[in-house]
């Protein structure tokens, strides 16, 4: 393999989770020495007796692997790409920019041939398991097929720039990998013909591998690991892991079981090629991992990279653990189970959650459930492709109460387009809207865990491609199946119950819409309600919500539109906010400015009835604030209608005084308070919360109200969001004794003063 070079990125961890195959934990067993720089390629001689090893300072040399005993040093060029023969008579190098191919006798170190490419650095050599040919690729995309007994060339074709050469195990397929183009395709041997082409879910492709098993094929890149069926085009499994790190190699061993990885933070992991499950890590501090190599009877891992040190690590596997069944309280011919159809033309067992405002449609057809998500990326960084919060849709099951210490869920995912689909299942979180998979876990038809990614709690991630998710949960334990096979299982302390089940689906790429089609959603387990589909009908009883509201206007925000209200203030000509009566709450999402502004100030505005009194009392409940810092504004508007100049921001984490007056400014933060009260009183302001006295203070340029709204501030942030509800007025000293009617169009319609159910 060749030197690539890359910028310092972001480290992400994740949860380490119980697997079927293990391998005994061993220290670092032998360090060879010897050379003295940088170590570019490793290679095994088939029958494991000769370990050889490429540097910078120009030599090949051959080790016993056993003892790590040097027994031969080979001059030649600079340059990278060795392998053997499967007879074990020849060694290959690639000549780098000396532009030349050399045949070695690895018994002796007698330079057999030299073939001329003619091509520019030449650093990938793969022979066919066949053993009558070999391939080698070059950095101007020249793949060129020799014989290497006579030196001929048998056959060329342009392929791209070259990071990578592997031959299918029967030597009817040979695969490149492309860094540049991000992609790997797949050759007819006999013809040169392209068969695939794949693209990789990381940026860049820096290596690839076959299984000498059947026609199983990895690549590793910038983040991420990819596996595909060469042979039918399918993806088999795709592992997006440490998204900021870049993995330079790849091998697999004999048996086809493990698959290792190198990366460029000196990092080895080793995965279950069956599960796509992480084995073990292997560390060496302060290294970048060019290149590792699995030692025939799969006993050994051999890495090199920038540094001159050749590293054995003993990875012996362990006997595999039994594969866990089917707990069989599950199987049980009398558990109960509900089973959601998709039959009905409106969801009415469900809740939405739409974490992208109007940007997600949940819509039934034909018995199915369609998905389209619109994401929310625009021209913002997202490492890896990576996706944060803003590009997720839920769709919350809520059908009957579930507390459960047993449970299973299964979900169909028909088809999907540019999205991950799947079910998410755990305890339900303190906010739906401030990191809602946090307690709960996402079992999709790509991956575990956490689609956002940046979070340091991120569940365990593995990666897979699956159209019927079967998920257990049993008294911690959470089991992944499909269609009756296993895939994994893990252990999680911190949830002993299940209370939060529902369907999540998110965009794989920023760049694109995302579409999935979804069916046979069913529960199952002891203690549930029995077959479905359950009908929800919402409660609309004003009483129950134990407000006082005597004397009061009070908007429940139970309308579809904001009749009382002017429309959002500053930047709304963007259309980067939106005020929403949404399920009787006000949903608002906001869109930072992508210039880089300090402040992003949004502004509703209250003008249900004129306001001009020495005395109010307002209040107003928060229930979510995500990248928001939103409260009331309250004062007096200036002559030329200014409202800000003699106006308070009175948040839920702080006080904003008017700017003109800022040596006033009360400059207190506190919070984030739920509850948010403001009791006026001829130029007095009182701030409560929960009925509990906050802090006071007085205004003397402020002697009446005639300014009322809710305010929110966002920075640059990725995407702001708040719910707010019960925005209540009472103890209006009214000016003119007018009798001032509003009509609510919510639970209520009031009079002032005077309330009325409908």
């Amino acid at each position: 393999m060749s030197i690539k070079l890359f910028v310092n990125t972001l480290f992400i961890s994740f949860i380490t989770f119980i697997i079927p195959l293990t391998l005994e934990a061993h220290p670092l067993d032998l360090v060879f020495s010897g050379h003295t720089q940088a170590i570019h390629s490793v290679a095994y001689s088939p029958d494991g007796k000769i370990l050889a090893t490429y540097s910078d300072d120009t030599t090949i040399r051959l080790w016993n692997p056993n003892s790590g005993q040097l027994f031969r040093v080979i001059d030649t060029f600079h340059g990278a790409g060795l392998d053997f023969s499967p007879d074990g008579s020849i060694l290959a190098s690639g000549g780098g920019n000396e532009k030349g191919i050399n045949l070695w006798n690895p018994e002796t170190g007698e330079l057999l041939r030299v073939l001329n490419g003619n091509h520019t650095f030449i650093g990938n050599i793969a022979f066919s398991p066949i053993g009558d040919i070999f391939a080698s690729g070059s950095r101007d995309g020249q793949i060129d097929i020799w014989n290497p007994k006579t030196g001929k060339l048998i056959r060329s074709w342009k392929a791209g720039n070259i990071d990578g050469l592997s031959y299918s195990a029967d030597g009817s397929l040979l695969a490149s990998g492309e860094y540049k183009d991000n992609s790997v395709n797949v050759w007819n041997v006999n013809t040169g013909a392209l068969i695939h082409n794949f693209n990789g879910s990381g940026h860049g492709i820096f290596d690839i591998a076959f299984s000498s098993e059947d026609f199983t094929l990895a690549a590793v890149g910038w983040g991420a690991i990819d596996i595909w069926d060469a042979n039918t085009g399918i993806n088999k499994r795709s592992i997006k892991k440490d998204s900021g790190r870049i993995l330079f190699c790849v091998d697999i061993s004999q048996d086809g079981r493990i698959l290792a990885t190198g990366k460029d933070d000196g990092k080895i992991s080793l995965w279950d090629m069956n599960t796509g499950s992480l084995i073990q890590n292997l560390k060496v501090d302060n290294i970048e991992i060019y290149d590792i190599v699995i030692s025939p009877d799969g006993n050994t891992l051999t890495s090199v990279g920038n540094d001159d040190l050749i590293r054995h690590w003993n990875i012996t596997p362990a006997d595999d653990l039994v594969i866990p069944e089917i707990p069989n309280v599950f199987m049980d011919d009398n558990v109960n189970t509900w089973v959601e159809d998709f039959d009905e033309p409106n969801l009415n067992s469900w809740t939405t959650l739409e974490h992208q405002r109007d940007r997600a449609s949940w819509e039934i057809t034909d018995g199915k459930l369609e998905v389209n998500t619109q994401p929310f990326c625009r021209d913002r960084l997202n490492l890896g492709d990576e996706l944060a919060q803003e590009t997720n849709t839920t769709l919350e099951f809520t059908a009957f109460p579930i507390d459960l210490e047993q449970l299973r869920v299964k979900l169909k995912v028909n088809s999907t387009d540019n999205a991950f689909a799947g079910i998410f299942i755990g305890k339900k979180p303190d906010s739906l809207f401030v990191r809602q998979f946090k307690n709960t876990y996402l079992f999709g038809n790509h991956t575990i865990g956490n689609p956002d990614n940046l979070t340091f709690n991120a569940a365990p991630s593995i990666g897979y491609n699956i159209n019927e998710i079967d998920v257990i949960f049993d008294r911690g334990h959470f089991y992944l199946f499909s269609e009756g096979k296993y895939i994994s299982d893990f252990k999680e302390s911190s949830i002993d119950k299940i209370n939060y089940v529902g369907i999540a689906t998110f965009v794989d790429r920023c760049s694109e819409n995302a579409f999935a089609i979804l069916d046979d959603f069913e529960i199952s387990g002891p203690n549930i309600p029995n077959n479905g589909p359950v009908k929800v009908e919402p409660q609309e009883n004003l009483n129950d919500e134990k407000i006082d509201i005597k004397d009061a206007w009070i908007e429940n925000f139970s309308d579809t539109e904001l009749k009382s209200w002017k429309q959002p203030k500053h930047q709304i000509d963007n259309n980067r906010s939106t005020w929403k009566p949404k399920d009787g709450v006000l949903d608002v999402w906001i869109e930072p400015l992508q210039h880089h502004a300090l402040f992003q100030t949004y502004i509703l505005e209250f003008v249900g009835f004129e306001i001009k009194t020495k005395t109010v009392n307002v209040k107003m409940d928060v229930l979510e604030a995500v990248n928001s810092n939103v409260g009331f504004i309250i004062g007096q508007r200036t002559p030329d209608g200014n409202i800000y100049r003699r106006t308070y921001d009175i948040l839920q984490s702080g006080i904003w005084g008017p700017p003109a007056f800022k040596g006033q400014d009360p400059k207190v933060n506190f919070g984030p308070l739920k509850n948010i009260e403001i009791d006026f009183n001829n130029g007095h302001f009182e701030l409560l919360s929960e009925g509990e006295h906050i802090l006071e203070f007085d205004e003397p340029n402020i002697p009446y109200i005639d300014v009322l709204g809710i305010i929110a501030y966002t920075s640059e942030v990725p995407l702001s969001h708040f719910v707010v509800d019960n925005f209540i007025i009472s103890n209006v000293a009214n000016q003119n004794n007018q009798n001032l009617n509003v009509e609510a169009k919510g639970k209520a319609t009031i009079l002032w003063g005077e309330l009325k159910n409908k």
